[in-house]
Protein backbone atom coordinates (compact mmCIF):
# COMPACT_ATOMS: atom_id res chain seq x y z
CA UNK A 1 0.00 0.00 0.00
CA UNK A 2 1.30 3.34 -0.88
CA UNK A 3 1.53 6.39 1.54
CA UNK A 4 -0.77 8.21 -0.23
CA UNK A 5 -3.61 5.43 -0.06
CA UNK A 6 -2.53 5.25 3.71
CA UNK A 7 -2.75 9.03 4.14
CA UNK A 8 -6.34 9.26 2.45
CA UNK A 9 -8.04 5.77 3.54
CA UNK A 10 -10.87 6.01 6.62
CA UNK A 11 -9.61 5.38 9.60
CA UNK A 12 -10.34 1.94 11.12
CA UNK A 13 -12.98 2.52 14.14
CA UNK A 14 -11.73 0.84 17.33
CA UNK A 15 -14.18 -2.13 17.03
CA UNK A 16 -12.22 -3.10 13.85
CA UNK A 17 -9.34 -2.43 14.82
CA UNK A 18 -9.89 -5.36 17.66
CA UNK A 19 -11.23 -7.27 15.04
CA UNK A 20 -8.12 -7.02 12.98
CA UNK A 21 -6.25 -8.29 15.95
CA UNK A 22 -8.59 -11.40 16.43
CA UNK A 23 -7.95 -12.02 12.52
CA UNK A 24 -4.62 -11.81 12.91
CA UNK A 25 -4.17 -14.24 16.06
CA UNK A 26 -6.66 -16.66 14.22
CA UNK A 27 -3.93 -16.83 11.05
CA UNK A 28 -1.19 -16.49 13.54
CA UNK A 29 -2.37 -20.19 14.68
CA UNK A 30 -3.16 -21.63 10.83
CA UNK A 31 -6.63 -20.64 10.79
CA UNK A 32 -6.47 -19.10 6.98
CA UNK A 33 -10.25 -19.04 6.84
CA UNK A 34 -11.37 -16.24 8.59
CA UNK A 35 -13.75 -13.56 7.78
CA UNK A 36 -15.03 -10.41 9.73
CA UNK A 37 -18.71 -10.16 9.30
CA UNK A 38 -18.87 -6.11 10.24
CA UNK A 39 -22.98 -6.05 10.96
CA UNK A 40 -22.99 -8.92 13.55
CA UNK A 41 -19.56 -8.17 14.84
CA UNK A 42 -17.94 -11.52 14.34
CA UNK A 43 -15.55 -13.73 12.77
CA UNK A 44 -16.38 -16.64 10.97
CA UNK A 45 -13.62 -19.29 11.12
CA UNK A 46 -13.97 -22.73 9.69
CA UNK A 47 -12.22 -24.41 12.50
CA UNK A 48 -13.76 -27.81 12.19
CA UNK A 49 -16.09 -27.69 15.65
CA UNK A 50 -19.50 -26.80 15.53
CA UNK A 51 -19.89 -24.64 18.53
CA UNK A 52 -16.55 -22.57 17.78
CA UNK A 53 -17.30 -21.52 14.10
CA UNK A 54 -18.22 -18.22 14.78
CA UNK A 55 -16.43 -15.64 17.17
CA UNK A 56 -18.74 -12.74 18.40
CA UNK A 57 -17.38 -9.90 19.32
CA UNK A 58 -18.89 -7.70 21.11
CA UNK A 59 -18.82 -8.87 24.88
CA UNK A 60 -15.17 -9.54 24.59
CA UNK A 61 -14.49 -5.37 22.68
CA UNK A 62 -16.37 -4.56 26.01
CA UNK A 63 -13.89 -6.11 28.04
CA UNK A 64 -10.88 -5.48 25.82
CA UNK A 65 -11.31 -1.94 26.58
CA UNK A 66 -11.97 -2.00 30.05
CA UNK A 67 -9.19 -4.54 30.72
CA UNK A 68 -5.93 -2.57 32.02
CA UNK A 69 -2.32 -4.30 31.05
CA UNK A 70 -1.34 -6.29 28.14
CA UNK A 71 -4.00 -6.57 25.26
CA UNK A 72 -1.94 -8.16 23.12
CA UNK A 73 -1.67 -11.00 25.34
CA UNK A 74 -5.78 -10.33 25.94
CA UNK A 75 -6.45 -11.18 22.41
CA UNK A 76 -4.68 -14.68 22.67
CA UNK A 77 -6.21 -16.24 25.66
CA UNK A 78 -9.74 -14.29 24.04
CA UNK A 79 -8.86 -16.63 21.01
CA UNK A 80 -7.45 -19.66 23.04
CA UNK A 81 -10.35 -19.90 25.00
CA UNK A 82 -12.73 -19.43 21.95
CA UNK A 83 -11.50 -22.49 19.99
CA UNK A 84 -11.07 -24.43 23.21
CA UNK A 85 -13.53 -27.90 22.88
CA UNK A 86 -15.80 -27.73 25.28
CA UNK A 87 -16.45 -29.49 28.88
CA UNK A 88 -18.41 -32.46 27.81
CA UNK A 89 -20.98 -33.68 30.52
CA UNK A 90 -20.32 -36.62 32.91
CA UNK A 91 -23.37 -38.82 32.38
CA UNK A 92 -26.60 -39.09 31.03
CA UNK A 93 -28.85 -37.95 34.09
CA UNK A 94 -26.67 -34.57 34.17
CA UNK A 95 -26.94 -34.23 30.56
CA UNK A 96 -30.69 -35.28 30.31
CA UNK A 97 -32.23 -31.81 31.74
CA UNK A 98 -30.26 -29.21 29.09
CA UNK A 99 -30.61 -32.15 25.71
CA UNK A 100 -31.89 -30.06 23.00
CA UNK A 101 -31.50 -30.53 18.63
CA UNK A 102 -29.85 -28.57 16.60
CA UNK A 103 -29.55 -28.44 12.87
CA UNK A 104 -26.11 -28.18 11.22
CA UNK A 105 -24.20 -29.11 7.73
CA UNK A 106 -23.96 -32.68 7.15
CA UNK A 107 -20.32 -33.83 7.86
CA UNK A 108 -18.77 -36.69 8.98
CA UNK A 109 -15.26 -36.88 10.44
CA UNK A 110 -15.95 -34.44 13.47
CA UNK A 111 -15.86 -35.36 16.72
CA UNK A 112 -19.54 -34.47 17.01
CA UNK A 113 -22.52 -36.80 17.45
CA UNK A 114 -24.79 -36.29 14.69
CA UNK A 115 -26.99 -37.95 12.37
CA UNK A 116 -28.41 -37.42 8.77
CA UNK A 117 -31.76 -34.95 9.41
CA UNK A 118 -32.12 -33.49 5.82
CA UNK A 119 -30.28 -33.61 2.61
CA UNK A 120 -26.73 -31.84 3.53
CA UNK A 121 -28.20 -31.40 7.14
CA UNK A 122 -27.64 -33.31 10.57
CA UNK A 123 -29.26 -32.79 13.64
CA UNK A 124 -26.77 -32.66 16.47
CA UNK A 125 -27.37 -32.98 20.11
CA UNK A 126 -26.15 -30.25 22.75
CA UNK A 127 -26.44 -30.13 26.51
CA UNK A 128 -27.16 -26.26 27.04
CA UNK A 129 -24.64 -24.89 24.31
CA UNK A 130 -22.35 -27.68 24.27
CA UNK A 131 -22.60 -30.40 21.20
CA UNK A 132 -21.87 -33.54 22.77
CA UNK A 133 -19.32 -35.58 21.27
CA UNK A 134 -19.09 -39.13 19.62
CA UNK A 135 -17.99 -40.79 22.57
CA UNK A 136 -20.83 -39.69 24.42
CA UNK A 137 -23.19 -43.01 23.93
CA UNK A 138 -20.36 -45.24 25.40
CA UNK A 139 -19.37 -43.22 28.09
CA UNK A 140 -22.92 -42.74 29.72
CA UNK A 141 -23.74 -46.36 29.04
CA UNK A 142 -26.56 -45.73 26.98
CA UNK A 143 -27.45 -45.48 23.14
CA UNK A 144 -27.09 -43.45 20.75
CA UNK A 145 -31.07 -43.29 19.67
CA UNK A 146 -31.62 -43.27 23.08
CA UNK A 147 -29.55 -39.48 23.50
CA UNK A 148 -31.42 -38.34 20.41
CA UNK A 149 -34.68 -39.10 21.72
CA UNK A 150 -34.24 -37.96 24.83
CA UNK A 151 -33.26 -34.51 22.91
CA UNK A 152 -36.32 -34.63 20.95
CA UNK A 153 -38.84 -35.14 23.51
CA UNK A 154 -37.06 -31.88 25.74
CA UNK A 155 -36.67 -29.45 22.70
CA UNK A 156 -40.79 -30.51 22.24
CA UNK A 157 -41.33 -29.59 25.58
CA UNK A 158 -40.33 -26.36 25.25
CA UNK A 159 -40.79 -25.63 21.57
CA UNK A 160 -43.39 -22.73 22.03
CA UNK A 161 -42.99 -19.65 19.69
CA UNK A 162 -41.27 -16.98 21.09
CA UNK A 163 -42.93 -13.45 22.05
CA UNK A 164 -40.45 -12.23 19.17
CA UNK A 165 -41.88 -14.19 16.35
CA UNK A 166 -44.45 -12.22 13.75
CA UNK A 167 -46.15 -11.80 10.70
CA UNK A 168 -44.69 -10.10 7.57
CA UNK A 169 -47.89 -9.77 6.27
CA UNK A 170 -50.84 -12.55 6.90
CA UNK A 171 -49.08 -15.09 5.32
CA UNK A 172 -45.41 -15.09 6.48
CA UNK A 173 -43.93 -16.20 10.03
CA UNK A 174 -40.85 -14.21 11.32
CA UNK A 175 -38.86 -16.05 14.14
CA UNK A 176 -35.79 -14.93 15.07
CA UNK A 177 -33.81 -16.55 17.19
CA UNK A 178 -32.50 -14.19 19.81
CA UNK A 179 -31.89 -16.48 22.49
CA UNK A 180 -30.03 -18.92 21.02
CA UNK A 181 -32.89 -21.73 21.47
CA UNK A 182 -31.70 -23.83 18.13
CA UNK A 183 -35.27 -23.01 17.45
CA UNK A 184 -34.82 -24.11 13.70
CA UNK A 185 -34.26 -27.55 14.70
CA UNK A 186 -38.35 -27.46 15.49
CA UNK A 187 -38.72 -28.22 12.20
CA UNK A 188 -37.76 -31.68 12.72
CA UNK A 189 -40.20 -32.44 16.02
CA UNK A 190 -43.13 -35.05 14.83
CA UNK A 191 -46.33 -32.21 13.79
CA UNK A 192 -44.51 -29.47 14.64
CA UNK A 193 -44.37 -27.91 11.38
CA UNK A 194 -47.80 -29.09 10.02
CA UNK A 195 -49.26 -27.08 13.03
CA UNK A 196 -48.30 -23.73 11.43
CA UNK A 197 -50.92 -24.49 7.92
CA UNK A 198 -53.73 -23.02 10.23
CA UNK A 199 -51.59 -19.47 11.27
CA UNK A 200 -50.24 -19.26 7.52
CA UNK A 201 -53.50 -20.04 5.90
CA UNK A 202 -52.11 -22.44 3.76
CA UNK A 203 -49.57 -25.43 3.76
CA UNK A 204 -46.32 -24.22 5.27
CA UNK A 205 -43.54 -23.87 4.13
CA UNK A 206 -40.08 -23.25 5.79
CA UNK A 207 -37.17 -21.39 5.50
CA UNK A 208 -33.93 -22.02 7.55
CA UNK A 209 -30.90 -19.53 6.11
CA UNK A 210 -29.66 -19.21 9.35
CA UNK A 211 -29.31 -20.99 12.72
CA UNK A 212 -30.81 -17.76 14.19
CA UNK A 213 -33.92 -17.18 11.68
CA UNK A 214 -37.09 -19.13 10.92
CA UNK A 215 -39.21 -17.78 8.09
CA UNK A 216 -42.45 -19.80 7.37
CA UNK A 217 -45.43 -18.95 4.71
CA UNK A 218 -47.99 -20.37 2.66
CA UNK A 219 -47.11 -22.97 -0.22
CA UNK A 220 -48.51 -19.41 -2.70
CA UNK A 221 -46.19 -19.98 -5.55
CA UNK A 222 -45.39 -16.69 -6.39
CA UNK A 223 -45.11 -16.03 -2.11
CA UNK A 224 -42.73 -18.64 -1.58
CA UNK A 225 -40.75 -17.37 -5.22
CA UNK A 226 -40.30 -14.56 -2.93
CA UNK A 227 -39.35 -15.79 -0.02
CA UNK A 228 -36.63 -17.79 -1.57
CA UNK A 229 -34.91 -14.67 -2.76
CA UNK A 230 -35.17 -13.34 0.75
CA UNK A 231 -34.02 -16.23 2.32
CA UNK A 232 -31.11 -16.35 -0.07
CA UNK A 233 -29.97 -13.18 0.80
CA UNK A 234 -30.00 -13.88 4.76
CA UNK A 235 -27.89 -17.11 4.02
CA UNK A 236 -25.47 -14.88 2.19
CA UNK A 237 -25.20 -12.38 5.02
CA UNK A 238 -25.60 -14.35 8.29
CA UNK A 239 -22.53 -15.55 10.35
CA UNK A 240 -24.13 -18.91 10.91
CA UNK A 241 -25.35 -20.14 7.43
CA UNK A 242 -28.02 -23.26 7.45
CA UNK A 243 -29.50 -23.51 4.23
CA UNK A 244 -31.05 -21.62 1.28
CA UNK A 245 -33.64 -24.08 0.76
CA UNK A 246 -37.06 -24.36 1.94
CA UNK A 247 -39.12 -27.10 3.42
CA UNK A 248 -42.74 -28.74 3.92
CA UNK A 249 -44.27 -31.90 4.95
CA UNK A 250 -45.49 -34.31 3.10
CA UNK A 251 -49.04 -36.40 3.01
CA UNK A 252 -47.84 -38.24 5.97
CA UNK A 253 -46.29 -35.26 7.85
CA UNK A 254 -42.96 -36.02 7.64
CA UNK A 255 -40.35 -33.18 6.65
CA UNK A 256 -39.16 -33.33 3.03
CA UNK A 257 -37.86 -30.80 0.46
CA UNK A 258 -39.98 -28.34 -0.69
CA UNK A 259 -39.16 -29.61 -4.64
CA UNK A 260 -41.39 -27.40 -7.03
CA UNK A 261 -42.24 -29.06 -10.27
CA UNK A 262 -40.91 -27.40 -13.73
CA UNK A 263 -42.93 -24.74 -14.60
CA UNK A 264 -43.80 -23.20 -10.88
CA UNK A 265 -42.60 -19.97 -10.51
CA UNK A 266 -40.20 -20.84 -7.59
CA UNK A 267 -38.98 -23.96 -9.52
CA UNK A 268 -35.22 -21.97 -10.53
CA UNK A 269 -34.75 -20.57 -7.36
CA UNK A 270 -35.34 -23.74 -5.59
CA UNK A 271 -32.78 -25.74 -7.95
CA UNK A 272 -30.44 -23.13 -7.64
CA UNK A 273 -31.08 -23.20 -3.89
CA UNK A 274 -30.17 -27.14 -3.78
CA UNK A 275 -26.70 -26.59 -5.47
CA UNK A 276 -25.88 -23.66 -3.55
CA UNK A 277 -25.92 -25.61 -0.47
CA UNK A 278 -24.56 -28.74 -2.41
CA UNK A 279 -21.47 -26.57 -2.95
CA UNK A 280 -21.30 -25.21 0.28
CA UNK A 281 -21.51 -28.50 2.28
CA UNK A 282 -18.87 -30.27 -0.22
CA UNK A 283 -16.42 -26.63 0.38
CA UNK A 284 -17.04 -26.84 4.33
CA UNK A 285 -16.16 -30.90 4.34
CA UNK A 286 -12.93 -29.91 2.17
CA UNK A 287 -11.71 -27.41 4.64
CA UNK A 288 -12.37 -29.23 7.54
CA UNK A 289 -10.66 -32.72 6.41
CA UNK A 290 -8.06 -30.89 4.84
CA UNK A 291 -7.58 -34.13 3.02
CA UNK A 292 -5.69 -32.83 -0.57
CA UNK A 293 -7.63 -35.30 -2.10
CA UNK A 294 -11.17 -33.76 -1.80
CA UNK A 295 -11.99 -31.97 -5.42
CA UNK A 296 -13.50 -28.51 -5.04
CA UNK A 297 -17.10 -27.96 -6.26
CA UNK A 298 -18.49 -24.79 -7.47
CA UNK A 299 -21.85 -23.00 -8.95
CA UNK A 300 -21.93 -21.18 -11.86
CA UNK A 301 -24.92 -19.30 -13.01
CA UNK A 302 -26.43 -18.86 -16.44
CA UNK A 303 -27.41 -16.16 -18.50
CA UNK A 304 -30.94 -17.74 -18.27
CA UNK A 305 -31.18 -17.95 -14.19
CA UNK A 306 -30.29 -21.32 -13.93
CA UNK A 307 -27.57 -22.96 -12.31
CA UNK A 308 -24.97 -26.49 -12.61
CA UNK A 309 -22.39 -27.35 -10.14
CA UNK A 310 -18.86 -28.59 -10.95
CA UNK A 311 -15.84 -30.37 -10.15
CA UNK A 312 -12.77 -31.09 -11.78
CA UNK A 313 -11.10 -34.30 -12.25
CA UNK A 314 -7.06 -34.97 -13.11
CA UNK A 315 -6.64 -38.08 -14.91
CA UNK A 316 -4.12 -39.77 -13.02
CA UNK A 317 -4.13 -38.15 -10.01
CA UNK A 318 -5.52 -39.77 -6.59
CA UNK A 319 -9.10 -37.91 -6.33
CA UNK A 320 -12.40 -37.93 -4.28
CA UNK A 321 -15.40 -36.36 -6.55
CA UNK A 322 -18.79 -34.81 -4.91
CA UNK A 323 -21.66 -35.76 -7.08
CA UNK A 324 -22.22 -32.73 -9.38
CA UNK A 325 -23.45 -31.89 -12.45
CA UNK A 326 -20.66 -31.65 -14.36
CA UNK A 327 -16.96 -32.98 -13.96
CA UNK A 328 -14.15 -31.02 -16.13
CA UNK A 329 -11.63 -33.88 -17.43
CA UNK A 330 -8.48 -32.98 -17.43
CA UNK A 331 -6.01 -35.44 -19.44
CA UNK A 332 -2.04 -34.33 -19.49
CA UNK A 333 -1.50 -32.05 -22.60
CA UNK A 334 -5.18 -31.87 -23.50
CA UNK A 335 -7.86 -29.21 -23.39
CA UNK A 336 -10.26 -29.71 -20.18
CA UNK A 337 -13.17 -31.01 -21.35
CA UNK A 338 -16.73 -31.42 -19.53
CA UNK A 339 -19.33 -34.20 -18.80
CA UNK A 340 -22.35 -35.23 -17.11
CA UNK A 341 -21.83 -36.88 -13.83
CA UNK A 342 -23.85 -39.60 -14.65
CA UNK A 343 -21.85 -40.52 -17.93
CA UNK A 344 -19.24 -41.68 -15.10
CA UNK A 345 -21.62 -43.77 -13.52
CA UNK A 346 -22.50 -45.13 -16.85
CA UNK A 347 -18.98 -45.64 -17.55
CA UNK A 348 -18.43 -47.28 -14.39
CA UNK A 349 -14.94 -44.79 -13.57
CA UNK A 350 -16.23 -44.07 -9.78
CA UNK A 351 -17.03 -45.42 -6.74
CA UNK A 352 -18.61 -44.11 -3.73
CA UNK A 353 -16.67 -44.09 -0.59
CA UNK A 354 -19.22 -44.65 2.16
CA UNK A 355 -17.37 -43.22 4.58
CA UNK A 356 -17.89 -39.89 3.78
CA UNK A 357 -20.82 -37.80 4.38
CA UNK A 358 -21.25 -35.73 2.12
CA UNK A 359 -21.05 -38.80 -0.47
CA UNK A 360 -17.62 -38.42 -1.96
CA UNK A 361 -16.69 -40.79 -5.07
CA UNK A 362 -13.10 -42.12 -6.16
CA UNK A 363 -12.42 -42.37 -9.52
CA UNK A 364 -10.26 -45.00 -11.73
CA UNK A 365 -6.69 -44.05 -11.37
CA UNK A 366 -5.89 -45.03 -14.65
CA UNK A 367 -8.92 -45.35 -17.18
CA UNK A 368 -8.32 -46.83 -20.61
CA UNK A 369 -8.14 -45.19 -23.53
CA UNK A 370 -11.30 -46.75 -24.84
CA UNK A 371 -12.91 -45.08 -21.47
CA UNK A 372 -11.54 -42.06 -21.90
CA UNK A 373 -12.58 -41.63 -25.95
CA UNK A 374 -15.91 -42.69 -24.92
CA UNK A 375 -16.09 -39.50 -22.38
CA UNK A 376 -14.55 -37.15 -25.41
CA UNK A 377 -17.05 -37.92 -27.73
CA UNK A 378 -20.43 -37.29 -25.14
CA UNK A 379 -18.47 -33.72 -23.88
CA UNK A 380 -20.75 -31.00 -23.77
CA UNK A 381 -21.11 -27.04 -23.84
CA UNK A 382 -20.88 -25.84 -19.79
Amino acid sequence: MGILERLTRPARSPRERFADQVLAELRRLGFTDAEFRPTQFAIVCECGQDAYSTLFLSKAFSQYQRKPGDRKQFVREFVAHSLTPPVQPASFAEALPELRLALRHAARGTRTLRRPALPHLDEVVLAGDVPLDIDSPARWGVSAEAIFAAAHHRTLARAELPSSAGFFGPSVLHVPDYGGEQLVSWVLLEGWLAELDEQVGGRAVAFLPSTLMLLVCADEPRLVEQLYELAADEYARTPRPLSPMAYTTDDEGRVVPFLPERGHPAYPAAARAARRLAVDVAEHQRRTLGDPRLAGATLTARPDGTAFTSAQWAVGTPALLPAVDLVGVSVPGEKVFHVPWALLVEADLVLEEIEYRPSRFSVTPAPSPASLGYLRERAVRC
